[in-house]
Formats: C-alpha cells, structure tokens, sequence
C-alpha cells in the first residue's frame, strides 16, 4: 500500500486528478495562512491527514469521526506524509494550531512534528497505525518514536505484538481494527449465489494475485468478480478478459453493494494487510471470508467456524480446496460492533485521559 496516494486513478484521469489535487495544495497554504490563527477551539482533538489520502480508508477515519461529534474534533489536511518521498518535504511544513490533543493518522506524521516539537505532542497525541511500511523506518525506531504518543490505534493484533516484541509498551496500544461504513448495505435487488466469489482491492504487488489465473481456470463452474483498479495490465496479460467465469469492475460504494451483495464467497489472497477493510463489509453482508493470515482476518475470523484462513502465500491447491469447502458453512456475519459510533468513542475517551493528565500535570 502506498500511503500517499488518492483514490487509484485510471490513466485517462490522472490529469484531471492531479489538477484537482494542486488546487488541494494552494487551498491547504491558504487555510493555514489565513484560519488557522484565528481558530479559538483548543479544547477539540486535532485530526491530522494527509490531503491525498482525504478519499482513502486514513482520510475516510477521520471525516466519519468528525461528522460524529463536530463539538470534539477538528480536521486539519496536510500535503505530504514526512517521509522524504519528496524535496518539498524537507522545506515545507505547515503550522498545526496549538491543542490540547492530537490525532495523526500516520506515523511518520507525527514523527516529523514531534522532532520540531516534543514538548506539544508527547503523551498528547494517538497515532493510527494501518500496517508495517518500510518508510516507517525499522521496528526498533517505530517502537521508540510510538513510545511519545499517548497511544497508537492498530488495525490488527499481530501488527501490535510485533512492535511490543521491539519495545512498544502494552499501556500504548488499542486494537482498534475499523469500521463498516454505514452505506455499505444489501442491494435487495441481488441474491446471493454461493459459488460467486468477489476480491475487492487496489491491484498492486502485496495482494497476491500470482495464483489467482490458475484458480480461476480450474474452478470453471465458480463465478469471480474482481472490483479494484489499476488491474487493467494483468487481466490483459493473464487473458482475464477471456475467461468466460470471471469480470472486472472499478471499486465505489455502487459496485461494492451490488456485487458483495451478490457473491457468496470473499477472497482475500494479500500477503501484506492491517485490515482488509473490504473483509469486514464483504462479512457484513453475508459473504463467507476466506482470507490469508494477514492484518485482522486472524482476529475475525475463526478458523473453519466463521471461514477459512488460508497460508500467506497459498499456492492453487490450497485456494481451490478451500473456496470448494465453503458449501459447508453458515453465513456468520459476526462483526456487527465495528462501527464507527465505536471508533468515535475510542477516541473521545482517550481524548479526555489526554486532557485528565494535563490537568494534573498543572495541579502538581
């Protein structure tokens, strides 16, 4: 996952998305120059994103949470990640109001803003923590710099257990996991056909794709719908557009409830996750998930009970005996508590606690 990019663009949009995106950037300059000092509300959470993510699942968290409780939290956008994947970084950073809380929605973020300074951060601040990327640095450094937050929200328990194996302390971490969006809702108008198999991803080198042509040529009387982007390439390389059991659709909110409506099975093959967020909503509405060990799938699902969990690379025969032995399950939706009224709790109480030991810290 690139955690700088907004929503996958098609080539045929990519001018028209970046257009809109620099207008983003002169209006982000603009807000900081002229609002931000005469904002008085230093008693809401800052929420911390990134432009570019404003559309993606890191962007996506902080609008819902907002829209929960506008009195507790504002959003400030900022251009880049800080992770010196561009010049400008070096050069630029944008003031961020003084508050007595903060939530970054990456952790190089909050990294960059700690180093300029500690003092307004440290132990003020949660950090959300979708998965491992190598431009977070190494788990040693991630465990030092998560050690200033307040706390770190995860998306996954392993993702946890790593990190406090190099050092993060316990009382700082929350599996949070996500949320289903509240719009994410049976289409009535689809029924539900058990061997319809839906994978929803952004195409890219962690979802594990390598054995999805072989599957589908052996399991010709399953059905395979693919929604994502950027899968144009290996569809056309892998003769895809031929096969007579499988179709392509770009990912939105229409095309998820129609087709998850629809599929009986979810399938997730990525050997690199803190969710997959699409699992939950594939759960929600009725799917059976099978899905490799990766982010939250082991904290969802129970093996062979609510789905099947697959090795981290599976190889053909084990993706097809798996995906042949869901006729044997009942529909568990079991995931109906992760909402995002949860989500905005979470982070109304760690709020306090945060203002709690200000207040003391200024008692004593």
């Amino acid at each position: 996952m690139s955690c700088e990019c907004n929503a996958d663009e098609t080539p045929t949009d990519y001018s028209n998305n970046l257009r809109r995106d620099s207008l983003g950037f002169h209006l982000i300059i603009l807000y900081h120059i002229y609002m931000s000092p005469f904002r008085n509300t230093r008693k809401k959470m800052l929420l911390v994103g990134v432009w570019a993510n404003r559309n993606w699942i890191l962007g996506n968290w902080l609008k819902e949470v907002r829209t929960r409780s506008r009195s507790d939290f504002d959003i400030l956008w900022v251009p880049f990640i800080y992770a010196d994947k561009r010049k400008a970084e070096r050069y630029i950073r944008f003031h961020i109001p003084k508050r007595d809380s903060y939530f970054f929605s990456y952790i190089t973020i909050f990294e960059s803003y700690l180093k300029k300074n500690p003092a307004r951060f440290r132990n003020k601040s949660v950090v959300l923590y979708p998965h491992n990327e190598s431009e977070m640095g190494d788990l040693n450094h991630q465990a030092t710099v998560l050690n200033e937050a307040y706390k770190t929200y995860f998306f996954c328990s392993a993702d946890a257990r790593q990190l406090m194996a190099h050092g993060l302390k316990e009382d700082k971490v929350e599996i949070a996991y996500c949320a289903v969006d509240n719009d994410c809702v049976q289409d009535v108008r689809e029924q539900k056909e058990r061997k319809t198999v839906i994978l929803a991803s952004r195409f890219g080198p962690r979802k594990g794709l390598e054995a999805l042509p072989e599957v589908i040529k052996t399991l010709q009387d399953f059905h395979f719908i693919a929604l994502g982007r950027g899968w144009e390439n290996f569809i056309v390389e892998n003769k895809l557009d031929h096969a007579p059991n499988f179709e392509y659709h770009q990912f939105n909110k229409d095309t998820r409830n129609k087709f998850f409506s629809r599929a009986g099975i979810f399938l997730s093959l990525s050997n690199l996750e803190g969710g997959p967020v699409p699992l939950i909503e594939a759960i929600s509405m009725g799917c059976i998930p099978v899905a490799t060990r990766t982010g939250f799938a082991e904290d969802l699902i129970v093996d062979k009970e609510t789905g099947l969990l697959l090795s981290l690379k599976p190889e053909t025969p084990e993706i097809v005996n798996a995906l042949r032995s869901t006729s044997s399950f009942n529909v568990n939706p079991i995931i109906g508590y992760l909402t995002w009224d949860r989500i905005t709790q979470l982070m109304i109480r760690d709020k306090r606690a945060i203002e709690t030991l200000k207040g003391s810290r200024v008692l004593s």
